[in-house]
């Protein structure tokens, strides 16, 4: 969006990856006063950021998630989905209240059949569970509970009827993914930092000063660039990118799990969105967004960020859960007026775990030159991710003689401001 530096300017933060989590961080960065460059390969939001199911969300399958580790034994690990759950339904509070143009609530219908997985029971108990985080975590709407399958289908006409014992009604939000993005991006940029676009980081190195130079490539030639620190928010390419840097002794770590996720757009069929189970147990959304719902997604291991795509088999297996649940639909590949793909950049964790269990809380990773590494962060916790990697830089640069601010502002900063 700008022209490249100027001869000896030194940045107090290189931020790379323009996705949710950079455009965060930069935005954070900004608004206390840090002089802030960030580097995106292609556009803002075009990677993995806009390939999102388009909720903001507290994640109501996470507490699920949590109950299985309870079960097991695993306190740490169910602990740390439960309170991911509490600080993910705040920041979506917290995101509509910066953003009410892009982030607006959301009802999801959950219907409840006899003898599945989750009994009505179970489902009631776990709205209402979501509800009450919501409720602690600064305010919630209260889900509507469905007896009987004429309820259920009266807010999703079509819906198959045979063994339909009930359903639930919780309130989400939702957003305009890409549109978040280059929102929050802009916002930095308003507040004083400087992005580039279309130009691709290629390495770094730190320098005996202990500042970085930064190798990029950007219209057609090489440029570099210096900062104080580098955080990577590239998500997805972040082991990739880690291996372009200077020759270090954890070069060769891998710090992420790739999971793929396949979305299918078809017209828009029932007044509502919905939570729905796919025959394996995995659950997936129908969401609804103007005339057209979006359907996913699903879930698979893929090492390389550059070449995911929707699979064959992903779209067969989305079609197939679907018309499961709306038999007259018959949805085809005729049907599907677009389908995407994008990797989730999960932070491997320290046991071997199925991709399902593996928490979605965003981790960071400090590598032996100084660099930053954030993983896994989520839509909709990437606020809360930008300030706890800035608090924990303030010291740093306090030492360094830079003046900024020991607090976050972004909580309470609009979006358009």
């Amino acid at each position: 969006m700008k022209a490249m530096s100027k001869p000896g300017e030194i940045y107090d933060l290189a931020v790379i990856g323009g996705g949710i989590a950079g455009a965060g961080i930069a935005r954070d960065a900004a608004l206390r006063g840090l002089s802030v460059a960030l580097f995106e390969k292609d556009s803002f939001g075009s990677g993995t950021s806009s390939k999102s199911s388009k909720l903001i969300h507290g994640g109501l399958r996470y507490l699920e998630t949590a109950w299985g580790a309870l079960s097991r034994g695993r306190l740490g690990e169910a602990w740390k989905n439960f309170r991911f759950v509490f600080v993910s339904l705040r920041e979506s509070r917290r995101l509509e209240a910066i953003a009410p143009e892009l982030v607006r609530p959301l009802e999801l219908v959950l219907p409840v059949y006899r003898g599945g997985a989750r009994g009505l029971f179970t489902v009631f108990a776990g709205a209402t569970l979501y509800w009450l985080l919501g409720v602690f975590s600064g305010g919630a709407r209260i889900p509507r509970y469905l007896f009987g399958a004429a309820a259920v289908r009266k807010l999703l006409p079509g819906l198959k009827e045979d063994g339909l014992a009930g359903g639930v009604v919780v309130w989400d939000r939702v957003t305009d993914d890409r549109a978040l993005v280059v929102e929050t991006a802009r916002s930095a940029e308003r507040h004083g930092a400087t992005l580039f676009e279309r130009a691709a980081v290629e390495g770094w190195r730190r320098e005996e000063s202990g500042t970085y130079e930064i190798r990029v490539a950007a219209r057609g030639g090489n440029e570099s660039f210096r900062a104080r620190k580098i955080v990577d928010a590239s998500g997805p390419w972040v082991d990739k990118l880690r291996g372009k840097a200077a020759p270090r002794p954890d070069a060769g770590e891998e710090l992420l799990v790739p999971v793929a996720g396949s979305h299918l757009t078809l017209k828009k069929f029932i007044p509502h969105s919905a939570i729905l189970q796919a025959p394996d147990g995995r659950i997936f959304f129908v969401i609804n967004l103007g005339d057209r719902a979006r359907v996913g997604t699903t879930e698979r291991p893929h090492r390389d960020p550059d070449t995911v795509e929707p699979t064959k088999e992903e779209i067969d297996y989305l079609l197939e859960a679907l018309n499961g649940y709306f038999p007259d639909l018959k949805a085809g590949k005729k049907d599907v007026l677009a389908a995407d793909a994008g990797l989730r950049p999960l932070a491997r964790p320290a046991r071997d775990a199925a991709l399902g269990e593996i928490s979605r809380e965003h981790e960071l990773h400090v590598d032996s030159d100084g660099v930053i590494h954030v993983l896994g962060v989520k839509l909709t916790d990437h606020r809360r991710a930008a300030e706890l990697i800035l608090d924990m830089l303030v010291p740093q640069f306090r030492r360094l003689g830079r003046p900024v601010a020991a607090r976050s502002s972004t909580h309470k900063t609009p979006l358009k401001a």
